[in-house]
């Protein structure tokens, strides 16, 4: 295994040697958007389905009898609760996001993604069939200049999918899902949405940045994938869409077919939390982030942190700089990591502060005072 020696070595001399870290401090970091991963209702939840007589594991895939009663309430539920036909639920987001586009994608279609889409996507894009166009972040324009290359260059009648995220998961900048929607509509695309970030958090109930579209639209050029481990507090990924992707999906995905299916109280505790999240308490949680929200896009607009959502990037640039400002505020009792290439692209190697709903006021404006002057030191 010296192989991998050199590698290792050359990761750390560039500062993008990682390690795992045991949590530490107050929590500046996790996607729990909404503080529902400790949840009592949730607990209590979990409490209640073992002394039901709920199994531990499934024992086998959705497709051998590890389809317990859990998984289909889950995606009965969802289904309704997202506006879709059908919902189909995974082990994880990276899972659904991946078998997707494994799945749907022919050799006769193009993807054209944007630049910043999520690992995940990615995957399944560059293992599907399909050729694949990346384009300009947050560009609707460079999509449209892109499906028109397609619709010149076609031979066939393949696909034109379209791959965004609703919220980015490094940047916190949103979609312009409208305008994309329209090229969906002009060009006889399909929209791809990755609701990963927005789920729990946006839309006028929680439902995602797509919830008024998908209200008016519908699922019929729109398919959403929802993580469940994020906002949600749990675990698993959940794709909505019609009831011919979802039965495609069954019939066709491998990364559903051949995965054993996820812990039927995990499925138990998504719609638990998904009906949390449409509760009174979640509609204040969402105000009190919101809240949030807004004051750090007041703290940290100067480093690159002004979209106003709950995901707020400390640019620092450099990678040996974020590395240590980050290990500074780690000293200091904040759980705030560095993120570096190739994670995000090079030269913006920055501090991804995560917002939650349960983060008081006060440790937000200390916070910003200690990252002053960390980086202020460090500058020096």
């Amino acid at each position: 295994m010296k192989i991998f020696q050199k590698k290792l070595l050359q990761l750390k001399d560039k500062n993008r040697f990682r390690s795992l870290s045991l949590p530490a401090g107050v929590d500046l970091t996790s996607n729990d958007y909404l503080g529902l991963a400790a949840h009592d209702v949730l607990r209590q939840a979990a409490i209640d389905f073992f002394q039901n007589g709920g199994d531990i594991g499934a024992g086998g895939s959705r497709l051998l009898r590890g389809h317990t009663q859990a998984h289909a309430d889950l995606e009965e539920f969802a289904a309704a609760y997202f506006f879709a036909s059908k919902c189909l639920y995974f082990s994880s987001g990276f899972q659904a996001n991946t078998t997707l586009f494994q799945t749907l994608c022919s050799r006769h279609d193009t993807i054209i993604f944007d630049e910043y889409v999520h690992a995940s996507a990615r995957e399944g894009i560059q293992n599907s069939h399909a050729q694949h166009k990346r384009v300009k972040h947050n560009d609707a324009e460079a999509f449209e200049s892109a499906i028109q290359d397609v619709k010149t260059q076609q031979k066939t009648d393949g696909v034109i999918w379209m791959v965004v995220e609703s919220v980015y998961s490094m940047d916190g900048d949103i979609a312009p899902l409208d305008a994309l929607y329209e090229l969906a509509e002009t060009y006889d695309a399909i929209l791809v949405i990755d609701e990963a970030h927005g789920t729990g958090v946006c839309g006028m109930n929680g439902k995602g940045v797509s919830e008024e579209i998908i209200k008016v639209h519908g699922y019929e050029r729109i398919i959403t994938l929802h993580t469940c481990g994020k906002a949600i507090g749990v675990a698993g990924g959940l794709i909505c869409a019609s009831e011919e992707v979802v039965d495609m999906m069954v019939n066709a995905a491998r990364g559903f077919i051949y995965s054993t299916a996820p812990m039927p109280v995990q499925a138990h505790l998504v719609r638990k939390s998904l009906e949390l999240i449409s509760s009174d308490e979640g509609r204040m949680r969402r105000d009190q982030l919101s809240t949030l929200c807004k004051k750090a896009q007041q703290l940290f607009a100067s480093y690159g942190g002004d979209a106003g959502t709950h995901i707020v990037p400390i640019i620092l640039g450099d990678d040996e700089m974020a590395v240590n400002v980050a290990q500074k505020l780690q000293q200091k009792g904040y759980d705030v990591r560095a993120i570096r290439p190739p994670t995000v692209p090079e030269g913006t190697a920055r501090l991804r502060l995560s917002l939650s709903a349960d983060l008081e006021d006060s440790v937000l404006d200390k916070f910003a005072a200690d990252l002053d002057a960390a980086y202020q030191r460090k500058a020096a």
